[in-house]
């Protein structure tokens, strides 16, 4: 069930308030990351498992970094960081 409160004479989620008042930046979380959630990767030589990006972060020190989970489902998971999955000598993007 969806908690409302009422502001400025309007009904709005708390969802909704969280999101634009308590964390104002997680509305452009999406634009600052270079890694999007659901991009699939191969590793170049070998194509055979392709990597699903599964969440995106950055670390303490800014890097940004994406949790990758084997799309075929072998239970296969790994964290590459963002400069590694986009360098095209290593990674290609699906």
């Amino acid at each position: 069930m969806t908690d409302y409160l009422t502001v400025n004479g309007k009904r709005v989620s708390v969802k909704t308030l969280e999101r634009t008042v308590l964390f104002p930046d997680e509305r452009d979380r999406a634009a600052r990351y270079r890694i999007k959630i659901g991009q699939r990767f191969y590793r170049v030589g070998y194509t055979a498992v392709i990597w699903q990006a599964m969440s995106v972060y950055r670390d303490t020190q800014g890097l940004e970094h994406a949790t990758l989970a084997d799309e075929a489902g072998r239970l296969d998971e790994k964290t590459l960081s963002a400069s590694v999955l986009l360098d095209r000598s290593q990674y290609r993007l699906i």
